[in-house]
């Protein structure tokens, strides 16, 4: 008698449900959905949130024969001031670029390797914002008369080209 209880032990239960159909696909579901949201989570974590690739000028325009103002439209997402270049040319031919050495102080502008005896003056209207905002301009003097330029804003963060941003403007003679 003792053998058979020993067989019985070991004898394999052959019941075909181990666990009922419902439980099974609501785990299944469940599986899914956290799945789903890891990879979510994973992908968001790749895209920076606001990239900025487009944008527009309010207004671009001679002042006098040796001046400009450019004033700035809109952004698609947030420009920060440190992370825009704007790359200028006169008829043609690259005259350097403008930069900003930090997000909140209007004053650290500067024109690198532009002309010489050239300058340019920011205005932000909310420099501790830290970003460029609409109606926020800046002046360019010391230009040309009677030349045709060009400016091609730039992207430094990403490494891009801003769409609707390229622009041009004739001084007077």
């Amino acid at each position: 008698m003792n053998r058979r209880r020993t067989k019985n032990i070991w004898t394999i239960r052959k019941d075909s449900d181990a666990v009922s159909p419902v439980i099974a696909t609501i785990l299944m579901v469940a599986i899914t959905v956290v799945l789903a949201a890891v990879l979510y989570v994973m992908v968001i974590g790749f895209v920076p949130p606001e990239d900025v690739t487009a944008g527009t000028w309010k207004s671009i325009k001679s002042t006098s024969q040796t001046s400009a103002r450019a004033e700035f439209g809109t952004f698609v997402g947030v420009m920060k001031p440190i992370d825009l270049q704007l790359y200028i040319s006169a008829n043609g031919t690259d005259i350097g670029y403008i930069s900003w050495g930090s997000n909140t102080d209007p004053a650290l502008v500067r024109w690198n390797d532009g002309p010489e005896g050239a300058t340019v003056t920011y205005r932000d209207f909310n420099p501790t914002k830290g970003e460029i905002s609409q109606g926020d301009y800046f002046d360019l003097n010391g230009l040309e008369p009677g030349t045709l330029y060009e400016i091609v804003a730039f992207n430094s963060a990403l490494d891009t080209t801003i769409t609707g941003m390229d622009n041009s403007f004739t001084t007077p003679t």
